[in-house]
């Protein structure tokens, strides 16, 4: 079986859509969807922000689902120029840093982890007959959410990676140890010339979910900064709406070349 994990509510809503949801469970926080995509059986995982929850929702999925392909899925931050909202990038590898200063140091991986090789290029191949744009590279996963231009400019520059998120490496961590094929998919939400503004420390939880409260208390602060998460929160719509398109090609293609998938 064929499994994707996400972070948030938004990024797998338009993935739940595509399919014919058979069983839901919720086990502390962690959301399994379990079902079909035209006949073929697919779970789809909300899991939570950043490492610790991706690492703890992928060990839940393992565990209650015997899964063939794990595939890591949803928004990140563009840090080269080029890749606008709603552009597709197909991760060839993954790497992980946990340093929290990305200004005054250069960027040090703790490790690097390579996707299934099949995966990638049956996706190169579709990519080709779709309108979406698409970029073929390394992601960079990260312990914070890095929401200054100038840094994600600055990461950009000097490496090779062609976006920030947070949870990839975290599972292809577990599935390697599990051994699990990988892959990693993720749609920009947010170009290198988006500076955030928000205080990310403060209005996520140690879960990885959004506090309403703190966002509140932010808007009440700065008013500004409403029309910015107004703003952010169209592109992360049109960032999942544009990954949930080519996630429910990808997978039928998949099985198709892969019939040891179907269980």
């Amino acid at each position: 079986m064929i499994a994707v994990l996400c972070a948030i509510r938004q990024e797998i809503s338009p993935l739940v859509a595509c399919i014919n949801v058979h069983k839901k469970s919720d086990i502390d926080g962690t959301l399994l969807f379990q079902g079909d995509l035209n006949g073929l059986p697919l779970a789809l995982v909300q899991g939570g922000v950043g490492r610790k929850n991706a690492v703890k929702a992928a060990d839940y999925l393992l565990e209650s689902v015997s899964v063939d392909l794990l595939i890591s899925a949803g928004v990140a931050g563009g840090i080269r120029h080029g890749l606008n909202v709603g552009d597709l990038v197909v991760a060839e590898s993954v790497g992980h840093s946990n340093q929290c200063d990305f200004d005054g140091e250069e960027l040090q991986l703790e490790s690097d982890y390579v996707c299934d090789k099949e995966v990638f290029q049956l996706a190169r191949q579709l990519s080709k007959g779709m309108e979406s744009k698409f970029h073929f590279g390394s992601l960079l996963t990260v312990d914070k959410v890095i929401s200054s231009a100038s840094t994600k400019k600055r990461i950009g520059e000097q490496n090779s990676f062609l976006a920030v998120e947070m949870e990839s490496a975290a599972v292809a961590e577990v599935a390697s140890r599990k051994g699990v094929k990988f892959a990693a998919i993720r749609s920009i939400s947010d170009g290198i010339d988006d500076d955030l503004h928000l205080d990310y420390d403060s209005i996520m939880s140690d879960e990885g979910k959004v506090k309403a409260a703190s966002i509140a208390l932010e808007v009440l602060k700065n008013p500004q900064k409403l029309s910015l998460l107004r703003r952010l929160n169209k592109q992360t719509r049109t960032a999942a709406k544009s990954l949930a398109l080519f996630m429910s090609e990808l997978i039928p293609v998949i099985y198709d070349k892969n019939v040891s998938l179907v269980t």
